[in-house]
């Protein structure tokens, strides 16, 4: 009988061992099988919010998009962490601005283009402005150029190329090619309608400013020319005399802005992300006018970029009646 109970008591425990370890097995193989489907679902990282709406869009549900600039936070003075460069070295296809937009990224993005990540940058692909002369300029990225010495910084080359969705519109077609070598996956046919969209957006853009007789706009730095050379308006002067918001604007530069403001009849100064309020305040007190604040930089709450553009152009125009 003691015998009996030993082998009863062996073999039970033995039967119990070997279904755990299956039991645990079965499981491990899931997990993993898990992590390997997540670890291979391309991962599309954008700099910033207004591209990164409409790379959603191209995508869909063929990809994750993950925005590495909080929404509401200025793209001129972003600072990557260790974890945002990790995420850039192991995203599928990176979707830059250009034209150094994005100045405290620009070292991490030039490093994981060496290290073999595809970074796509959108001003490689559209007809930028030149504010060293007011005329369009083709692209870089259709001239003969060593990879290795590649620069974005184009110095005076507009970089603000989302703010009009017609000049967004003519990198859709070169950014799906992108996402198709990095994901093996069509977009031609996503590109197609998104485009569609944009040019519908922009026409719609049109309408709201066509109710403005007069478009002279002062700003808070010159981030509306795209705007500005698509529907009609002049940009008479920013309060800070450049693209970047890190930029200062000087007693002369304000005082030369006083005067063009005063020359052009504008009906208000329009602020935006990063531009000085006291300075602003003080400028508009002077020539006596409203303080208009725009989105240029920040998707609304709840809205993509198409609400973007609409809430721009609505803000604009109000403020010009």
């Amino acid at each position: 009988m003691p015998s009996f109970r030993k082998f009863f008591f062996f073999a039970s425990t033995t039967g119990l061992v070997f279904a755990l370890s299956a039991c645990s097995s079965s499981n491990d193989t899931s997990n993993s099988a898990s992590d390997t489907t997540a670890s291979t679902s391309p991962n599309v990282v954008v700099t910033y919010s207004a591209i990164g709406d409409v790379v959603s869009r191209l995508v869909g549900d063929s990809a994750t998009v993950t925005v590495l600039i909080p929404n509401g936070q200025d793209q001129h003075d972003f600072e990557p962490s260790a974890q945002d460069v990790e995420t850039l070295n192991n995203a599928t296809l990176v979707v830059s601005n250009g034209l150094d937009l994005e100045e405290g990224l620009e070292d991490a993005l030039v490093q994981v283009e060496k290290s073999g990540v595809s970074v796509f940058h959108i001003t490689d692909h559209v007809t930028l402005l030149d504010a060293a002369n007011g005329d369009e300029k083709e692209s870089a990225a259709k001239e003969e150029h060593d990879d290795e010495e590649e620069d974005h910084d184009h110095g005076t080359e507009d970089p603000h190329v989302w703010l009009d969705p017609e000049t967004l519109a003519q990198a859709i077609p070169a950014l799906a090619d992108a996402l198709t070598k990095a994901t093996g996956k069509d977009f031609a046919e996503e590109a197609a309608t998104v485009v569609n969209e944009l040019t519908a957006l922009s026409a719609k853009v049109r309408d709201i400013m066509g109710t403005v007789s007069e478009c002279n706009l002062v700003t808070g730095h010159d981030s509306l020319g795209y705007f500005a050379a698509r529907y009609s308006c002049t940009v008479v002067g920013a309060v800070i005399p450049g693209f970047s918001t890190a930029a200062e604007a000087s007693a002369g530069s304000l005082a030369e802005l006083r005067a063009l403001a005063k020359k052009n009849d504008v009906k208000a100064i329009f602020t935006e992300l990063g531009t000085p309020s006291d300075v602003t305040a003080q400028i508009a007190k002077e020539l006596g006018v409203e303080v208009v604040e725009l989105s240029t930089h920040v998707l609304p709450e709840n809205g993509g970029y198409d609400e973007m553009m609409t809430q721009l152009a609505t803000a604009i125009a109000n403020g010009l009646s």
